[in-house]
C-alpha cells in the first residue's frame, strides 16, 4: 500500500472533523489528534484552517467521479441526482460551504466551480439531448439541495 503525505494524512484525517464540527469547531488540535502528527507539523503545510479547509475540498474533489448522466426520463434523472451528486457527504460539504463560507472563500469557490458548476452543467446537457425542460430540473437540483440542508434542522436529537 502507498504511502500517503503528512499533508494528505492531515487532509484525511481533518475532512471528518470539519463535516461534523464546522470550520470554527475544528480546532488545529482536533486535527493534530486525529492526524497524528504535531502542530508544526500542520502549521509547516498549511497557513490557517482555511488553507487547511481549501486542500482539504481539493483532495476531496479529486476522489470524486466524473460529473455525468445517463437517464432516459426525467424520474430517472432525479433519482441519478439524489444518488451521484447529493451524497451525504457533498451535502454536507455544502452546507459547511453555505454555513461558514467567510471563514474560508478560496474553499468555497473551489467546491462551487468544481462540483457544483460541473454538475449543474451535466444536469442541462443530458436534459437537454432528452429534450427535457433545463429549468424545472435544475429547480429540482437545488430543491433538494436545500431540503438536505433544512432536513438536519427539523429532526430533534
Amino acid at each position: 500500500m502507498a504511502q500517503h503525505s503528512k499533508k494528505d494524512q492531515i487532509a484525511q484525517a481533518a475532512l471528518p472533523l470539519f463535516l461534523e464540527h464546522g470550520i470554527k469547531g475544528t480546532s488545529v488540535d482536533m486535527v493534530v489528534k486525529a492526524s497524528g502528527v504535531s502542530k508544526p507539523t500542520v502549521y509547516n503545510h498549511f497557513q490557517d484552517k482555511s488553507h487547511l479547509l481549501r486542500y482539504v475540498v481539493e483532495c476531496w474533489l479529486q476522489a470524486q467521479p466524473t460529473p455525468v448522466f445517463q437517464a432516459k426520463s426525467a424520474v430517472a434523472l432525479i433519482k441519478e441526482m439524489n444518488k451521484h451528486w447529493f451524497s451525504a457527504e457533498a451535502c454536507r460539504l455544502y452546507g459547511l460551504c453555505f454555513g461558514e463560507g467567510a471563514r474560508a472563500p478560496s474553499a468555497v469557490k473551489l467546491f462551487l466551480e468544481q462540483y457544483d458548476q460541473p454538475w449543474r452543467a451535466a444536469l442541462k446537457e443530458r436534459s437537454e439531448t432528452l429534450n427535457l425542460a433545463t429549468d424545472p430540473l435544475q429547480a429540482t437540483a437545488s430543491h433538494r439541495l436545500l431540503a438536505s440542508l433544512i432536513e438536519p434542522l427539523l429532526t430533534t436529537r
